[in-house]
Parts: structure tokens; C-alpha cells; sequence
């Protein structure tokens, strides 16, 4: 892969959850490292612990300068036109104090984890062309050169398919049993792009004319897996909002992003869980103001406050 540019995400929202597919899937992968790696860096591995606690699985994110106000390759672009342009991932030059999260490296693009699931069961029905299997060559020690290999992964070996619906280009799907029962797993590219409005991301999740039920829940739930979800009950309105955030302006997420400590609450905090008709969970966090975050993204979106205040009313 050539002229990568280090991304930037310098927060990723993690629940306090490790469920039976995750463990799993980190035990898989370790035990494909162990053996071939005997020694290990004691704090690399500190910071790693942490973080398979909470989402199971090994990757590299570069961790962010929020103090750097110099442009250079750490840093996402904002255009005269309000667009913002999110560089492509690259190994973190020092990965003793990088933030993890899954990835797998297909057609020169790194995909990764998405806050978007699938059952297995709805997923066999998604299942496009085998696009290949992941080789479990990625970890904290790897250098650049690791990312070059096509099907390089944190998460050992599984089977890679297009998803029938998505394009490649955006979406991948790993699919393979374990210990006789199916695991399925959405990987997306949201890097290397340049976003001009809320259609550039929202809109390649195909949300739009294609909801069964939607729910949510408050902050504290989510943070702790409680799975304690209020329906929507007002689809009209629901899907007017899925409509308006084609329409959201892109931010870059910096130490200055509505997103700190102090909106995890259960006031100003919403998950909003969009069920679709083809199996697919979509879930976004809306924070009171009017403001929307999509997975691991280094942008988050502003939609019109009083647009937003009908979806926000619904939420209570």
C-alpha cells in the first residue's frame, strides 16, 4: 500500500462489555501469536489488556496530538467547503501508546470494526463472493510493512466475503464457525475519504426506506451492557431523522468535540439502535444539541438543532 498518512482518532467509545464472540475471537488470535512470539514488551501489553477487555480483539490506531496545531500527516484537513478529509490508517510510529481496535487490510484499504452488528443467522443471507482469508500478521510489534499484506488482520484467521447490498469498497464480512456454531462480523473502510456531508457516511448504511424497529437507550445502560431498550414508537419521525443526516455537517474530533467526559450522561447521552430489514443493527450515539457519532470515526456530524429536537424529543 503506498502513501499512507497516518489517521487520527484520538477517542473511541467502548462499553464495558466482552461478550462470548470477542473472547473467542482475542483467545484465537493470541494463541496464533504465542507461538511464534515468546518475549513480550510489559507495557505494550498493559495498555493492550485494557483494551481487549472492553472490545475483544487486537488493532493499532494512532493516537491523536490533540495539542498539535501544525498540519502535517497526523492531521485531518477541513476544506474552504466545510468537507473533511480522513487519511488513510497507518502503523503509529510508537505503538506503546496506541489505541486498538479491530482491522483487516483488503484491496490497499484497512477495514475496520464497526458499531454495526449482524447475527450469524441474518448474515448467511448477506453472504456476497469469498473475497479471501485473513492472515493474523497484525499486532503491536508489526511494522509498516505488515499493513501491506493483503488480508493482514488483528483477529487471526477467518473467512473474508463482500456483503451482498454494500459495497466492497466500504463494507466486508467475516463469517466462520467456531466450535460449531457461526460467528459473523462486519468490517467497514472510513478512512482514506473525504467527507462532505452526512450522505458520504450515513448513506452507504442504507438506512434510509429500509427500518423494521428502532430502539434506544441511556448512557448508563449502554456503558455498563445493560440491555434495558425503549422502542420508538414514532417511525415517522424516526425516519425523517434517518433522512436529515444526509444532510449533517462533518466535524474533526479533537479535544475540543462535544463527545468529552462530561456528556457521558445520562441527560445528555443516547444510543440510538436502527434495526433493518436485512438483519443489519445500526447504532449511533446522538448527544443533546444535535449531535451524532458513528462508530470509531474520526468525525462526528451537527445536524439542525430543531430537526434534531424531534428525534431527541422521542428519546426521553
Amino acid at each position: 500500500m503506498s502513501n499512507k498518512i497516518e489517521q487520527e482518532i484520538n477517542k473511541i467509545e467502548i462499553p464495558k462489555e466482552l461478550n462470548e464472540r470477542s473472547k473467542l475471537g482475542v483467545l484465537k488470535a493470541k494463541s496464533e501469536k504465542q507461538r511464534s512470539r515468546k518475549s513480550f514488551n510489559l507495557k505494550v501489553i498493559a495498555v493492550a489488556a485494557s483494551l481487549v477487555l472492553s472490545i475483544g480483539t487486537f488493532a493499532i490506531y494512532n493516537n491523536f496530538n490533540q495539542n498539535n496545531t501544525t498540519p502535517n500527516q497526523n492531521t485531518l484537513i477541513v476544506n474552504e467547503n466545510g468537507s473533511v478529509v480522513i487519511p488513510k490508517i497507518q502503523l503509529p510510529r510508537d505503538a506503546s501508546s496506541a489505541s486498538m481496535i479491530g482491522l483487516i487490510v483488503f484491496n490497499e484499504k484497512i477495514y475496520t470494526q464497526t458499531r454495526t452488528e449482524v447475527d450469524a443467522e441474518d448474515a448467511k443471507a448477506l453472504l456476497g463472493e469469498k473475497l479471501g482469508t485473513t492472515k493474523g500478521t497484525i499486532d503491536e510489534w508489526s511494522k509498516q510493512e505488515a499493513y501491506d499484506e493483503e488480508f493482514a488482520s488483528t483477529i487471526g484467521k477467518a473467512d473474508v466475503y463482500a456483503v451482498k447490498g454494500y459495497d466492497k469498497d466500504f463494507r466486508i464480512m467475516t463469517y466462520e464457525e467456531r466450535e460449531g456454531k457461526f460467528y459473523a462480523a462486519f468490517y467497514e473502510s472510513l478512512n482514506g475519504i473525504t467527507v462532505h456531508d452526512g450522505k458520504d457516511v450515513f448513506g452507504k448504511l442504507k438506512m434510509t426506506g429500509n427500518i423494521a424497529i428502532a430502539q434506544y437507550r441511556f448512557y448508563s445502560d449502554w456503558n455498563n451492557s445493560i440491555d434495558n431498550y425503549h422502542p420508538i414508537r414514532d417511525m415517522n419521525v424516526l425516519e425523517a431523522f434517518i433522512e436529515n443526516l444526509n444532510e449533517a455537517r462533518p466535524f474533526p474530533r479533537n479535544k475540543n468535540e462535544p463527545l468529552s467526559e462530561e456528556s457521558r450522561n445520562d441527560e445528555e447521552y443516547r444510543e440510538l439502535i436502527v434495526h433493518l430489514n436485512d438483519g443489519s443493527k445500526v447504532s449511533l450515539t446522538l448527544l443533546k444539541g444535535g449531535y451524532i457519532y458513528y462508530g470509531h470515526m474520526a468525525v462526528y456530524f451537527k445536524m439542525d438543532e430543531d430537526q434534531f429536537s424531534r428525534m431527541w424529543n422521542q428519546l426521553q
